[in-house]
């Protein structure tokens, strides 16, 4: 179950991210009562988790919290202002930066990590065989 809170101005297809969330977990393996959260936020409280739980003072696009309790996974928080901003630099649509950001986020609550380069280049072929999966063009970039 994939449940989505949308914080933002932003018009944002909810039930689009549930699906894409449970295929992508069923695509991981993950058993079919795992739970996760998805939040769309502006920069302001994406600064402040960013800074609370990062130590980073500034937004950045997306976070991932892994809780492992029970069948909960964990919840991946997006920063809407900056899918945008990263959208338009790629001239991509908007849904597909926010679903490839998404993905992202996914693979960081399975185990996936980028702070390696070894596990950096692991993680992004992952996200591109998935985003391919999805028949997502951004699984060529």
């Amino acid at each position: 179950m994939v449940e989505v809170a949308n914080l933002t101005n932003s018009k944002i297809n909810i039930k689009y991210f549930q699906k894409i969330g449970e295929v992508v977990l069923r695509k991981l393996k993950q058993p079919k009562d795992t739970e996760i959260s998805l939040v769309f936020v502006c920069d302001a409280r994406m600064k402040s988790l960013n800074k609370k739980y990062r130590g980073i003072n500034k937004a950045t696009d997306v976070l991932s919290f892994v809780y492992n309790e029970n069948n909960f996974l964990g919840e991946i928080v997006i920063s809407v202002p900056i899918a945008k901003k990263q959208a338009t630099k790629r001239s991509y649509p908007l849904k597909s930066e926010l679903s490839e950001l998404f993905v992202h986020g996914i693979l960081h609550l399975v185990g996936y990590e980028d702070e390696t380069q070894a596990g950096y280049n692991k993680m992004l072929k992952k996200q591109k065989d998935i985003l391919a999966f999805l028949s997502f063009g951004a699984a060529s970039n």
